[in-house]
């Protein structure tokens, strides 16, 4: 049992996608921010442009995808603070995501 962690870029813009292999399939990774709603949201396609998961909140050091049958894939998203924030610096600076978090794909491979 070997757990994997696939590193997911984060930008500064509000809105943005980009291809990433996840488990040997290819996918669409879009994180785009809700004004209204004050957070950031992603979307998950396949290659194809056919949706595996759609306006879930990125929400820090909280399993997301995990409670999900996600076919083809096993694992799950993780918003990693980096180093000790002790404030909710997403919800501050929304478009500075990217020098407060790491995001990850996580997985066990099964070796």
């Amino acid at each position: 049992m070997t757990v994997q962690y696939v590193p997911l870029p984060l930008f500064t813009d509000a809105d943005y996608s980009y291809s990433i292999a996840l488990e040997g399939e290819a996918f669409i990774f879009r994180a785009y921010y809700n004004e209204r709603a004050t957070q950031w949201f992603f979307d998950l396609n396949f290659e194809d442009g056919t949706p595996l998961i759609l306006g879930v909140g990125l929400v820090p050091s909280y399993i997301i995808g995990l409670d999900y049958v996600l076919t083809p894939i096993t694992g799950y998203i993780w918003l990693e603070p980096i180093g000790t924030i002790n404030t909710e610096k997403y919800k501050e600076f929304p478009f500075e995501l990217s020098e407060y978090y790491k995001c990850f794909y996580i997985y066990d491979d099964g070796e």
